[in-house]
């Protein structure tokens, strides 16, 4: 009887055992170029779920995620899937004991070289045992968004909305002051991401605008490959909403101050003491400076002679339609005679 029971204890240990150095063999027969290759295949294919797996919380460090302000675009998607081409594991650790190699990705038609860190720690897993990815492929990237837009997405993740908007629901650029509004500066947001094509999908608040990818019109994915200078997605008026704003922006100016604003001119209060109402279109003389939406305007009051500084921004209503937004900048008096 005690033999018996004896027997079935050893039958029970080896069937446990059994898996577990199974388990370990396995997980250290995996080689440093199989988990390396798994990893950027992962990448190339699009399945950022299964490469962000192999990462370590490591391998994050230095990018600014953890810190926040930092899009990760690793939850998003490329437009299409990539190639592996070679993945060259080196012959000696590092100082720190990791393993390097690298890994090359076929983007766009290009070749491009990630060098990557991997250590056995942790528990195994399918495909790469217990290699981990402690310094991995993504990239920390610029993206600059300016325009107008209520939101700008890249493979499917938010950078938020380009420009501002006022309290009465006017659409402004950046770097543009008005009531209710702090002015903005371009929105330069740092994105995380692996190398690949993304594609872009912007909300305009108005169809008289172009959506431009690094200054080419029309185009509708960008390639983030951690090379070269910043991207910029810009949402601009057309060519015929520009055309407009420059030649009519003059006399939406004057309108300002006549007794009623022209349709289209969104115009700031003025409180000038002492003006001659009546007769201020005559006395009202101008100085344009280029085209770039400034103008000086000169009034002349019961007390003085005010110089001011009119500038206006082309913006957009509720209903997407052009409006030419005036603030008044500089403020200067002179004595009536001067």
């Amino acid at each position: 009887m005690k033999s018996r029971v004896r027997m079935i204890v050893v039958l029970v240990c080896v069937f446990v055992v059994l898996p577990v150095v199974g388990g370990l063999v396995y997980s250290f027969s995996v080689s440093a170029e199989a988990a390396a290759r798994y990893y950027a295949e992962a990448i190339a294919q699009g399945r950022f779920e299964d490469a962000m797996g192999v990462e370590s919380d490591e391998a994050d460090k230095g990018s600014g995620i953890e810190l926040g302000g930092v899009v990760d675009l690793r939850q998003g998607h490329f437009v299409a899937p990539n190639s592996v081409g070679s993945v060259r594991v080196y012959p000696e650790l590092d100082v720190w004991g990791r393993q390097g190699a690298s890994i090359d990705l076929s983007v766009n038609g290009r070749t491009i070289t990630r060098e990557i860190y991997l250590e056995r720690v942790g528990v195994p897993r399918p495909h790469v045992g217990m290699w981990r990815v402690v310094s991995g492929a993504a990239q920390v990237e610029t993206v600059r968004a300016y325009g107008y837009a209520s939101d700008v997405r890249i493979g499917g993740v938010s950078l938020g909305r380009a420009g501002a908007t006022s309290s009465d629901g006017v659409a402004i650029p950046a770097g543009v002051s008005a009531d209710g509004v702090e002015p903005q500066p371009v929105n330069a947001t740092t994105v995380y991401a692996y190398p690949g094509v993304y594609e872009v999908a912007v909300d305009k608040v108005s169809e008289h605008t172009d959506v431009l990818i690094n200054s080419e019109v029309g185009a509708s994915s960008i390639e983030l490959a951690g090379y070269g200078s910043d991207k910029t997605i810009s949402v601009m008026p057309d060519d015929e909403t520009r055309a407009w704003f420059e030649g009519s922006f003059d006399s939406l100016a004057r309108s300002c101050f006549g007794a009623e604003a022209a349709q289209g001119a969104l115009c700031p209060t003025f409180d000038f003491s002492g003006t001659v109402t009546d007769e201020v279109e005559e006395k009202v003389w101008w100085q344009t400076d280029g085209l770039d939406g400034l103008e000086t305007v000169w009034i002349k009051t019961d007390a003085d002679v005010v110089s001011v500084d009119l500038a206006g921004a082309l913006c957009f209503d509720e209903a997407g339609d052009a409006r030419v937004m005036f603030r008044v900048g500089k403020e200067f008096h002179y004595p009536p005679n001067s």
